[in-house]
């Protein structure tokens, strides 16, 4: 991976959480702060994204030049396979109206207060499939009765999970954006075709090859008839996709 070295500074800076004693409060401050200054825009040719008002839902930065949305999640802890989000309502109705905002996941180091890891997730790869809903919270929290929800992080294909920072150094930007354009016929399709779309995207990349044929996607038959609602469509899909499969390469 070619590293762009001055794109981005790793380096968190702490004044933002000034004044503020709950460590996730701080946490917060700190790691937007950090995204406000360093991140751009990777939909277009933007350098520099906004923070939204306070208590916006969803979206936690828009791009002024292009208007995308985009929703930063950040951990002390390696990103895993899911990641906890906000609300699940308002997360599904926007993910069910083709509405998703596009996502930062970011993984962060305590001990110097640095950025390990970023990664950019289209909001077109944000599918129903990939919006888990939790429990309601007991009675006896402050929240009774509220319904969070996690980002399933392994649901999503590799194309969809684009390496802005990792342990190979920082992509640069031209990279991000390239790949980001790749897939962007995604989001054009009706929001029950884009999660068909996705999910046999990711057994595509379970091969580990770039040829397949239509006996290999009837692999996954089973799997995939759990998250598609109308089986015709499942045999349609499939046709479609192994015909067309250099979109994928």
């Amino acid at each position: 991976m070619m590293i762009d070295s001055s794109a981005m500074e790793l380096q968190l800076n702490l004044h933002p959480a000034d004044g503020y004693k709950s460590p996730s409060q701080r946490a917060r401050r700190i790691t937007e702060a950090w995204f406000a200054q360093n991140a751009y825009c990777p939909v277009c040719p933007s350098e520099n994204l906004s923070p939204t008002r306070d208590n916006t839902r969803v979206v936690d930065f828009v791009c002024s030049d292009c208007g995308a949305e985009f929703q930063l999640k950040s951990k002390s802890n390696p990103l895993g396979r899911k990641i906890r989000d906000a609300a699940y309502q308002p997360m599904i109705e926007r993910v069910n109206a083709n509405q998703s905002p596009h996502f930062a996941f970011m993984h962060y180091a305590r001990d110097n207060w640095s950025v390990r890891k970023l990664i950019f997730v289209p909001g077109y790869f944000i599918t129903p499939s990939v919006i888990e809903k939790c429990k309601p919270l007991s009675a006896s929290a402050r929240r009774a009765g509220w319904v969070g929800c996690n980002i399933l992080l392994y649901m999503i294909p590799p194309d969809g999970r684009l390496p802005v920072i990792s342990c190979d150094g920082i992509s640069p930007k031209q990279d991000i954006r390239q790949k980001w354009e790749r897939f962007t016929w995604i989001g054009k399709a009706l929001p029950e075709s884009r999660g068909w779309i996705t999910d046999i995207l990711l057994c595509v990349r379970r091969f580990g090859r770039h040829e397949f044929s239509l006996a290999d996607m009837y692999e996954f038959e089973g799997e995939l008839a759990i998250t598609i609602d109308y089986y015709q469509n499942f045999h349609i899909l499939l046709y479609a996709i192994s015909a067309n499969s250099a979109c994928l390469l």
